[in-house]
């Protein structure tokens, strides 16, 4: 995620007027203020997300398996992915450096 698509994502959120920019640098400058203060605010934030959240499974004749697509159930992971990567964005993060504490999470278990 370069610096024009975290701001997209931004300016998307709170709009391109100057009282949007006006209120996208301050939201900015608190999440990056608070990222660099505790730098695990970004692994709390995909956590608590779902991001990082495996599929649902069922067992099916004593086999796991993933469980049957629920669209409500979809809608709303997707709106927690959004939320947690608008935060991060304000924050200053681009996505190699998401996707990276995504892949030390894994190997952390």
């Amino acid at each position: 995620m370069t610096l024009f698509d975290r701001a997209g994502t931004v300016l998307a959120v709170l709009g391109i007027t100057s009282d949007g920019r006006a209120r996208a640098r301050e939201i900015a400058a608190r999440w990056s203020a608070a990222l660099t203060r505790d730098p695990r605010l970004a692994k709390d934030v995909l956590h608590l997300s779902g991001v990082l959240r495996i599929e649902p499974r069922i067992m099916t004749g004593g086999e796991p398996d993933l469980a049957p697509i629920d669209p409500y159930r979809l809608a709303y992971e997707r709106g927690q992915r959004d939320f947690a990567r608008t935060l991060l964005a304000f924050g200053g993060m681009t996505i190699d450096e998401i996707n990276q504490l995504v892949m030390e999470d894994r190997y952390d278990e």
